[in-house]
C-alpha cells in the first residue's frame, strides 16, 4: 500500500430514511418526517432525524477507532451528576439489523458550532473571550468527575511502550498495510522500545473528555454555551493527556484567530474559576508524549481507512523521540 500525497479515507456509506425509520421503530421514537446527512468527518456516519416526537441525531458506527459505548456513559455520567448540556434523551444500540453497524440515537442540542461561531470574522474579541472561558469552566467540570472501576477506557501514561507495541507494532492489520519501507522501521522501533525504562510520572487522575476542541461546543447567538459533544474517545486518566490536548486548539490556522496571546489565558482563567488545577509538564513527560504522537498513524488507519501522508515522517519522529529517551 502506497502512502498517499493526500488523505485518500474510503468512502463512507450513506444510509436510507427507509433504514433510519427502522431503528427508530425499534426505539419506539416515532416515524421518520425527516432524515438528513450532516456535516461530519470522515470518521462519522451522523445524521438528523424528524420524527413525530422530537428532533434526533443519530451516529452510525461503521469505524473501529471510536466506541459509541463510551460515548453513551460519560454522555449518561454527565447528565446524572452535573448541569452541563448534553443531550437529555440518549440511546444505544449495538445491534446491526438497522444500518449493518451499531448506532447511537442522542436528542438534538440547539445552537452554532463553536468553530464556526469563533472563526466568524463578525464575533468581536469579548465574545471568543468570553466562551473561552465558559469553555475552560466546562473542561474543568469533566475533569473533576470520578467514574466507576472498568466503566471507561484507562489513559495510562505509565503504559507508554505497551501502547505502542499494541497499536502498532503488534497490529498485524495495520503492519501488513505499511509499505514495505516504512515496514522497515518497526524492528528499530521496537529494538528502542525494549531499551527504555522511562515511566512518567501520572499526574492528577480524573475524567477525560477525550477531544475537548472548540470544534465540539454549540453556542447560541451570543456566544454562550449551550450544548457539548463527542465523547467517543473519553477516557479516565492523567488530566495532563486533556489539559495538552486543549493547549494545542491554540496552535491550529487561522493564527489571527486562534494565536492570540491572551486567549489560552482566558480558558485558563474559566478552568481555575471552576475548581481546575493547571498542571505543568516535566521535560519526560513531554519527550513521552511527543514519541506517542508519533504513533498518531495508527489512528488515521483505524479511522479513516488510509494512512496520512506524514507517515514516513512520523515513523522518523517516533523513532527520534524514542531516541532522546534511551538512557533517561
Amino acid at each position: 500500500m502506497k502512502v498517499p500525497t493526500s488523505i485518500e479515507a474510503s468512502k463512507k456509506p450513506t444510509f436510507t430514511a427507509e433504514q433510519g425509520a427502522v431503528a427508530f421503530a425499534r426505539q419506539g421514537l416515532g416515524s421518520v418526517i425527516e432524515w438528513t446527512e450532516l456535516k461530519a468527518n470522515q470518521t462519522n456516519c451522523v445524521y438528523k432525524a424528524v420524527c413525530c416526537d422530537g428532533s434526533y441525531v443519530i451516529k452510525i458506527k461503521y469505524r473501529k477507532a471510536f466506541s459509541l459505548a463510551v460515548d453513551f456513559n460519560i454522555a449518561a455520567l454527565l447528565r446524572d451528576t452535573t448541569t452541563l448540556p448534553v443531550p437529555e434523551i440518549s440511546l444505544l444500540c449495538e445491534d446491526t439489523d438497522a444500518f449493518g453497524y451499531p448506532y447511537l440515537i442522542s436528542s438534538l442540542l440547539p445552537g452554532t458550532q463553536g468553530r464556526d461561531f469563533f472563526e466568524r470574522p463578525s464575533t468581536s474579541d469579548d465574545r471568543r473571550c468570553r466562551l473561552l472561558k465558559e469553555f475552560g469552566s466546562v473542561v474543568a467540570a469533566i475533569n473533576e468527575q470520578r467514574v466507576s472501576d472498568g466503566l471507561l477506557p484507562v489513559q495510562d501514561v505509565t503504559q507508554w511502550r505497551e501502547d505502542i507495541r499494541r497499536k502498532l507494532l503488534y497490529n498485524q492489520d495495520l503492519v501488513a498495510d505499511l509499505p514495505e519501507d516504512c515496514q522497515a522501521k518497526l524492528p528499530i522501533i521496537e529494538d528502542l522500545l525494549d531499551k527504555i525504562d522511562v515511566v512518567p510520572n501520572p499526574s492528577p487522575q480524573g475524567l477525560l473528555w477525550g477531544d475537548a476542541t472548540i470544534h465540539n461546543l454549540l453556542v447560541d447567538d451570543d456566544g454562550h454555551i449551550v450544548g457539548i459533544y463527542d465523547f467517543e474517545n473519553g477516557a479516565t486518566g492523567d488530566l495532563l493527556h486533556e489539559q495538552l490536548h486543549v493547549a494545542a486548539e491554540f496552535t491550529r490556522e487561522p493564527q489571527e484567530i486562534y494565536g492570540r496571546d491572551h486567549y489560552p489565558q482566558e480558558f485558563w482563567s474559566g478552568y481555575a474559576e471552576a475548581g481546575g488545577v493547571r498542571i505543568e509538564p516535566d521535560e519526560t513527560y513531554l519527550k513521552v508524549r511527543q514519541a506517542i504522537m508519533g504513533a498518531g498513524l495508527c489512528w488515521f488507519w483505524e479511522v479513516l481507512g488510509a494512512f496520512h501522508p506524514k507517515t514516513p515522517q512520523w515513523l522518523d519522529d517516533l523513532e527520534s523521540g524514542l531516541k532522546s529517551l534511551v538512557g533517561s
